[in-house]
């Protein structure tokens, strides 16, 4: 008889229990460990992972004996957990100031943004033991590394071996995707809902790290790489960014495989029913780390392990490429500061000098051009499925094919605009002024009304999403913009060009970005008509109106229209857009892109949140 998934999912705790305590034994293969340093995972032979608080638990007993690490709270979750970071640093350069007076370069490396994905929180438990037992001094020197081991930590602790049915263990059960009320972690990095994103960022405000790591677990088609990688690549990446990595990471790669891990790009397949075809490993929208991250001037390091390997293979990739990426910025920490601070210097200069034929990127694609690449897929064939009438792919995994197949993994610039010398973000809009804060941009305020010639949008007719995705409602509008003198009302926010994070303003204010506030339905109170006039008031001024030759002309042409002559909302509007009482900021984008930079005596020192 076969159990209920209830008892399965209630069963789940009680054996990691079990596991725990009956793996009691001195040591382990993987590095003879004294019993009493064993990690959770080695314990329940990575048959289960600990939970949040076992996690600490142990972090907490590491930093007990290693001087060189420390345990902090960065935030909260949604349900009230803490948000806990390890810091790891030789020279004991536990804030800030202090790691960057060390001169070393800033990792920051987090897990479980999907919690059921928790690979990397296990592997980062294996490398801080083993670091704090006096292994591998050369890693500990290397750099100052901030380690989230549990990102998600509400879906965390929603375990069950029911929730990653893709995935090869932990088979006492893995955390839930989401967060505690739905939202995906890895689609928040720039609308930063979720109060973890806030945090994480914020993280990120305070240390300005010079290289993220972002681990997650994928699945789909099957292969004999146990670790996959992606990063951002020029011109979505600074060229600097884009030099060090392919400079550096090909030999933590390389160190990686000679430890007895496989590896290569993300696998996205081209066509789902035929991996001969290839794939791709691009990802570029701002909501992901890797499209995130980019806009901050920093490489970032996608890994994707295979769900389809075992658990402990998972985990030990992770801790040797973790360990391999450390020897590596050792090697290369000072090049990595320097490109780092190259491409921050470029976008600075672009926004201070504001040439005429500059652009901004809204948007990036996927290029058409492709490398080839040997791809280790498992034979496969196809039947027909029953589930959805279409072919079904099967893969007969040991059997390994090693195709030649084309990778496309290049960006191109899909969308781009004049860039600006800033922003004017008019007061009232707290969905626009929080995120602008949260992302840590330098903003003033208008201390009296500005006359200054802008560009300003006005929103057509929009497209709502026919479904919620991540809580919102996404919304298409096509801009136009015209070039007007505006009276830019005092306490208005001016965000200058001239300032490192300036992309992050440009993705989340232009409305043609794929993940701006407008995009996400966070502002669509522009799409409202607020006030109205009383048909019979309306009739009387459009009486006299038509008198006017020219306006009775433009009147007919409306009414060519057979939609329009039937619409009696459409023709009420016409005529009301043509009285002294409608609202001039229907429909008008509150943010403005502005040419010339402002007087500097137009503004107070600087912006200040909460107000």
């Amino acid at each position: 008889m076969s159990e209920h998934p209830a008892t399965r999912r209630l069963l789940a705790p009680v054996l990691f229990a079990l596991l725990l305590a009956g793996a009691a034994g001195p040591g382990t293969a993987d590095g003879g460990t004294a019993g009493e340093w064993l990690t959770p995972v080695e314990i329940a032979q990575y048959e289960a992972t600990p939970s949040l608080d076992e996690t600490l638990g142990f972090l907490e007993r590491l930093a007990g004996r290693m001087p060189a690490l420390r345990l902090e709270r960065f935030g909260s979750s949604a349900a009230g957990r803490p948000l806990t970071v390890a810091i790891l640093s030789a020279d004991r350069a536990f804030t800030p100031a202090a790691a960057a007076a060390s001169g070393k370069p800033v990792l920051l490396v987090w897990s479980g943004i999907h919690a059921g994905e928790i690979d990397g929180k296990d592997a980062t438990l294996l490398l801080l033991r083993d670091l704090a037992l006096g292994r591998h001094p050369e890693l500990l020197a290397a750099a100052t590394v901030l380690f989230v081991p549990v990102y998600n930590v509400d879906g965390h602790e929603r375990v069950s071996p029911w929730n990653r049915p893709n995935q090869d263990g932990p088979r006492a059960g893995m955390g839930f995707r989401t967060t505690a009320d739905g939202h995906d972690l890895n689609r928040d990095f720039l609308k930063v809902v979720t109060p973890e994103a806030r945090a994480l960022v914020g993280l990120f405000n305070a240390w300005r790290p010079d290289l993220m790591v972002d681990v997650h677990v994928t699945d789909g088609a099957e292969f004999d790489w146990v670790l996959t990688w992606a990063t951002p690549e020029a011109p979505q990446l600074a060229a600097p960014l884009d030099a060090w990595l392919r400079s550096h990471l090909p030999a933590a790669l390389a160190a990686t495989a000679a430890a007895g891990h496989r590896n290569g790009p993300y696998v996205d397949l081209l066509d789902p029913g035929d991996p001969g075809k290839g794939f791709s490993s691009f990802n570029a929208e701002p909501r992901y780390s890797t499209g995130y991250f980019p806009l901050r001037q920093r490489p970032s390091i996608l890994l994707e392990m295979h769900s389809h390997k075992p658990y402990r293979a998972r985990v030990l990739a992770v801790r040797d490429f973790l360990a391999a990426l450390l020897a590596e910025v050792g090697r290369g920490g000072r090049e990595l500061q320097e490109a780092v601070a190259a491409a921050e210097r470029a976008v600075v200069e672009a926004g201070r000098t504001g040439a005429a034929d500059s652009t901004i990127t809204l948007a990036f694609a996927a290029a058409e051009e492709s490398d080839p690449i040997d791809f280790p897929v498992y034979d496969w064939m196809t039947e027909s499925s029953l589930v959805t009438g279409r072919p079904l792919i099967r893969y007969r995994r040991g059997e390994v094919r090693e195709l030649r197949v084309p990778w496309h993994h290049r960006a191109r610039i899909a969308a781009s605009a004049p860039r600006p010398r800033g922003y004017f973000v008019q007061p009232g809009w707290p969905a626009i002024e929080e995120r602008l804060a949260a992302h840590g941009l330098r903003m003033q305020r208008t201390l009296t009304p500005v006359e200054v010639e802008v560009d300003v949008a006005r929103l057509g007719e929009p497209t709502s999403a026919e479904r919620p995705y991540q809580g919102l409602t996404r919304v298409e509008a096509r801009p136009q913009w015209a070039r007007e003198r505006r009276t830019i009302p005092a306490g208005s926010l001016w965000i200058p060009a001239d300032q490192p994070d300036f992309e992050v303003a440009v993705q989340l204010l232009e409305p043609e970005a794929p993940d701006s506030l407008l995009a996400w339905g966070l502002i669509t109170q522009v799409f409202e008509l607020k006030e109205w006039v009383g048909s019979a008031v309306l009739e009387d001024v459009a009486r006299r109106q038509v008198a006017d030759p020219a306006v009775a002309a433009e009147w007919q042409a409306a009414l060519a229209d057979p939609a329009f002559a039937a619409s009696r909302e459409r023709r009420w509007l016409w005529w009301f857009q043509r009285t002294r009482w409608f609202d001039a900021e229907y429909r008008m984008l509150p943010a403005f892109r502005a040419p010339q930079a402002p007087p500097p005596a137009a503004f107070v020192a600087a912006a200040r949140w909460p107000r």
